[in-house]
C-alpha cells in the first residue's frame, strides 16, 4: 500500500469487484452492438468496425467502452491498497494508463485520426501490465500467481504476433479474455488477503 495512502475496508469490499464488472460490461455491450449489426462478421472484422463514424447505432460500442473504462478506474484505488512494492505501483500506473486508452478509443472511434493508436496502445499497455504485475506478485511472495500472469504475458504477446488471426476481432478478444484472466485472478487475491 502507498505511504500515506489508506482506502476504507467497507470502500474497498466494494471497489475489488469493478475490475471483473468493467469486463461484463463490456462483454455486454459488443455483444448487444454484434447482434444490433447483422453484418458483422467476427472472422473479417475488427471490434472497433462497430462503433465506426457513420454506424448509425455506433453509439452502442463506444458507450459501452466508455462506460466499461469508468467502471475500471474505479478499480484503482483497491489495487493500490493491494500492492506493496514500488513496482506493484508501477504496474497499476501502466494498467491506469491503459483504461484511459480504452476510454479514448470510445471517444474517438474508428473513422478519427487518435483511433489507431489509441487501440494499439492499450492493447500494447494492457499486455505490458501482464508482466509488471507478475515480477509484482513474485516480489510480493506471491509466486505462484506472478508466474501465472507472466505465463499470461507471453501468451498474449507470443499469440499477438506468431498466429495469423483471421480477424482482428479474433485476435482482440484473444487477448482480452487473458486480460480478464488476469483481473479475475487479482480479485482473487484480494478476496484472500486481508484488507488494510
Amino acid at each position: 500500500m502507498i505511504k500515506g495512502f489508506e482506502l476504507s475496508k467497507s470502500l474497498d469490499k466494494y471497489l475489488r469487484y469493478n475490475g471483473l464488472l468493467a469486463f461484463i460490461i463490456a462483454y455486454v455491450f459488443i455483444l448487444t452492438s454484434i447482434l444490433v449489426n447483422p453484418w458483422f462478421n467476427l472472422f473479417k472484422n475488427a471490434l472497433s468496425d462497430l462503433g465506426r463514424l457513420g454506424l448509425e447505432n455506433n453509439y452502442i460500442f463506444n458507450a459501452g467502452l466508455i462506460l466499461a473504462a469508468l467502471t475500471a478506474l474505479t478499480y484503482i484505488p483497491s489495487l493500490l491498497n493491494f500492492f506493496k512494492s514500488k513496482i506493484g505501483y508501477m504496474s497499476v500506473g501502466v494498467f491506469l494508463v491503459a483504461i484511459i486508452h480504452l476510454l479514448l478509443i470510445g471517444v474517438f472511434p474508428e473513422g478519427t485520426k487518435p483511433h489507431g493508436f489509441v487501440s494499439y496502445e492499450f492493447f500494447a499497455l494492457m499486455t505490458s501490465s501482464l508482466l509488471l504485475i507478475g515480477v509484482s506478485l513474485i516480489i510480493e511472495k506471491l509466486s505462484k500467481y506472478g508466474v501465472l500472469f507472466i505465463i499470461l504475458f507471453l501468451v498474449s504477446l507470443g499469440g499477438s504476433l506468431l498466429i495469423a488471426w483471421p480477424s482482428i476481432a479474433l485476435l482482440e478478444l484473444y487477448n482480452i479474455i487473458l486480460y480478464n484472466i488476469g483481473v479475475a485472478t487479482l480479485t482473487y487475491l484480494q478476496l484472500k488477503k486481508p484488507t488494510t
